[in-house]
């Protein structure tokens, strides 16, 4: 962990007119206690001991953490108030305590986040880089700070990002995460996502009852389609399914009904008629989706169902309604990723139906994209799309936002934790100017490499901004704002970066590992010259190894 140096005169008095102060720490000695209010849970006791330990590492100073609200000496309380919404907070300066109230399991313990990243400096950017100011006297003047986070459900999908410590220190929230009951859990999805071959599948059912099963060309379909969402079994068989999936999973609050991932959808003359009358195969699947989320919600009320707007599915319906206990979930795939929604010629089909989801329904969930599926660690230039993108989703009525990037196990796709904590950021507060929440990262993180990193980010994205160049989520390696110039420049960049932070390991790793991206796309643009050169003069690039002639091949393309 790097610790960098801050020194910071605190003078905040949001709301309060008077002048007191709390005094938690003088010249590295303290006689301030952190208070656990009267039945305190893990989460907040992990929330007091975080504070305990990063206090100390700032000032030296060990407070004690004891339980019970009493006691005249200055203190931090922390304590739940019922009535807070679930992660809504409060800090206030009382006399000589500090009272941190929070709503539901995890408010009290974002309270102590709260404290510490917003009034004391604290940073958590990636697993191996933070900022802990170093401060020998800590005196807070008048507090009066209230939050409560832009989304109810958050979370930014990158293998680095589900740490359980830099995930509940940037208070993301999302079911993959590993989140347990010591930092207040998380979301937690039942079933996730794509679900229909998991409720009605074909292996099981289709030899008897293919009626079950989508109609495409006037022939029922066995494998991975979608059912059938006009025939009553189905609708039965999953109904049955989903109570099952609950009953198994007490601790799961909301269940996906939802599509398969394929484009392929009933067309069988039951299907087609409701998708006439709705003007949209979405309104055939929210009916069905409705009629199992009114059964449900009669023997489990406080359970949430989801499904899809996504492909086929991604135009809302003319007449069907979600019910309340039902969360769509928006995911515009086909987009433009290098420009926000309402900044593209490409965008637009994608906004629209984000503005008429949201007419229909004030609970929408996001499913969106933030790395490139084809190439994981390939330049993608979608830094304005993310810090652009966050707040529309916002804006029309989102409540929940799932940014999907890599999945593999290890991550390193690029700029993949810049993109997190970015993202973490952005689904709390919204009203953030992500341009400085850019700069910050990439000046913690790169230490004296940081203007050359940060000029390479301008350089990838430049083409987009200055000549509208788009740019996909399965972009190829020959993408077009991948030009020679653009790499060239980039070495050049990196070679200076190096250079700077020759002194300095932790940041010149990071600028290494950076590289990485660049590096893959140079090999591959080398690769295709290459295999250009071959197929111009008709020579092996080994002579004799009909191997490396293949290998080649399959590069270039």
């Amino acid at each position: 962990m790097r610790t960098g140096l801050l020194i910071l005169a605190i003078s905040l008095a949001a709301g309060m007119a008077s002048a007191q102060t709390a005094t938690l720490v003088h010249e590295g000695k303290t006689e301030c206690e952190i208070r656990l209010a009267p039945g305190s849970t893990p989460a907040m006791r992990h929330g007091a001991e975080e504070l305990q330990r990063f206090i100390k590492q700032m000032s030296g100073a060990e407070m004690r953490i004891v339980d019970g609200a009493g006691g005249a000496g200055p203190c931090i309380l922390i304590e739940t108030v019922p009535g807070l919404a679930e992660e809504e907070l409060r800090i206030r300066t009382e006399g000589n305590r500090l009272r941190i109230s929070g709503g539901g399991k995890r408010g009290a313990l974002y309270g102590c986040y709260a404290l510490l990243e917003d009034v004391l400096g604290c940073r958590w950017y990636n697993r191996r880089v933070s900022r802990i100011p170093t401060r020998k006297t800590i005196v807070l003047h008048a507090l009066d700070i209230h939050q409560k986070p832009a989304f109810e459900y958050r979370e930014p999908y990158y293998p680095e990002a589900l740490d359980r410590d830099w995930a509940v220190r940037n208070r993301t929230n999302g079911t993959f995460q590993h989140l347990d009951e010591s930092v207040g859990g998380h979301v937690v999805y039942g079933q996730f996502v794509h679900t229909f071959n998991s409720l009605i599948p074909s292996d099981e059912y289709y030899d008897k009852h293919p009626e079950y099963f989508a109609m495409v060309g006037g022939k029922r379909l066995k494998g991975y389609y979608q059912p059938c969402l006009s025939n009553p079994d189905v609708l039965k068989i999953t109904i049955a399914k989903v109570k099952g999936w609950i009953a198994a999973n007490p601790g799961a609050t909301i269940f996906s009904v939802s599509q398969n991932d394929t484009d392929l959808c009933c067309k069988c003359p039951a299907c087609v008629a409701v998708e006439k009358e709705e003007g949209a195969p979405s309104g055939l699947l929210l009916r069905f989706v409705n009629a199992v989320a009114e059964q449900v919600g009669k023997e489990y009320p406080n359970v949430l169902i989801d499904t899809l707007a996504y492909q086929w599915s991604e135009k809302p319906p003319k007449l069907a309604r979600p019910r309340p206990n039902v969360r769509i979930r928006l995911a515009p795939i086909d987009a433009c990723f290098s420009h926000p929604l309402d900044g593209c010629e490409m965008n637009k089909r994608s906004l629209a139906n984000l503005k008429a989801w949201a007419a229909i329904t004030n609970r929408l969930y996001i499913w969106h994209y933030g790395t490139n599926f084809a190439n994981y660690l390939q330049p993608l230039p979608d830094l304005d799309e993310i810090r652009g993108d966050v707040p529309i989703f916002k804006r029309y009525g989102a409540v929940g936002l799932f940014y999907e990037g890599d999945s593999s196990p290890n991550g390193g796709a690029d700029m993949s934790e810049l993109k997190a904590y970015l993202i973490a950021k952005l689904m709390w507060d919204t009203t953030r100017d992500g341009k400085a929440i850019i700069a910050e990262y990439v000046a913690a993180v790169y230490g004296k490499g940081a203007p050359y990193i940060m000029q390479w980010l301008d350089l990838l994205h430049t083409p987009a901004r200055m000549k509208g160049v788009h740019a996909g989520i399965f972009d190829p390696t020959s993408a077009p704002y991948l030009t020679h110039t653009l790499m060239k420049e980039g070495d050049r960049l990196f070679d200076a970066a190096e250079i700077a932070t020759d002194s300095d390991p932790a940041a010149h790793e990071e600028v290494q590992r950076a590289r990485m991206a660049l590096d893959y796309a140079q090999a591959n643009y080398a690769a295709r010259h290459l295999v250009e050169k071959v197929r111009r003069f008709g020579v092996g690039p080994v002579a004799g190894s009909d191997d490396a002639s293949k290998l080649f091949e399959k590069i270039g393309k």
